[in-house]
């Protein structure tokens, strides 16, 4: 199989709390269920290492390095479908992604955007932080306000899908409907 084959992205974008990270899971299962081969990739992930280099601070080169190095080992073993969730208020940096995934265009790895009520998000959050200080669960919520103003502010989203009061297999039924999988 050659490396420079295109694979077929689909790129989860949103902020933090609107299911981005659940949705990638059922994405798996639903994919899996239909014997479709793809891969998961929580792009977060790729980006985990200290320190970080001055001039990449969040880890965005080295996100995009390593989703080119893991893109290519799945073409070689044969998966041609490759799902990505992150949150992308970057241009540029989406379009390294994109490239990383071997897209040869914005349709071969559609940006697809999942949104929530704040009421959605901060229940979401309070649950998955439960543990932690009133002044941490605080920042995820004013960080929420200030990325989804910003995701709204880049304007990258191919497609945008409302969560609100969708349980997370339909979510995913969605995102595979508007990438055209």
């Amino acid at each position: 199989m050659s490396d420079s084959k295109p694979t077929r992205g689909l790129i989860l974008n949103g902020a933090s709390g609107v299911g981005k990270s659940r949705t990638l899971q059922e994405l798996g299962a639903l994919l899996g269920e239909k014997a479709v081969a793809h891969a998961l990739v929580d792009l977060d992930f790729l980006t985990l290492s200290w320190p970080r280099p001055h001039d990449d601070p969040w880890g965005g080169r080295i996100a995009r390095a390593n989703l080119a190095a893991v893109s290519v080992n799945y073409r070689r073993s044969g998966i041609d479908r490759v799902v990505v969730a992150h949150v992308f208020t970057d241009r540029a940096h989406l379009d390294g992604c994109r490239e990383a995934l071997g897209a040869a265009s914005a349709s071969e790895a559609p940006l697809i955007r999942l949104r929530a009520s704040r009421d959605v998000v901060e229940q979401r959050l309070r649950a998955r932080h439960a543990t932690e200080t009133a002044w941490e669960l605080d920042g995820f919520l004013a960080g929420h306000d200030a990325l989804t103003h910003a995701l709204d502010a880049a304007d990258l989203d191919d497609h945008i899908i409302d969560v609100d009061g969708l349980d997370p297999r339909a979510v995913a039924e969605r995102v595979i409907e508007a990438a055209g999988w």
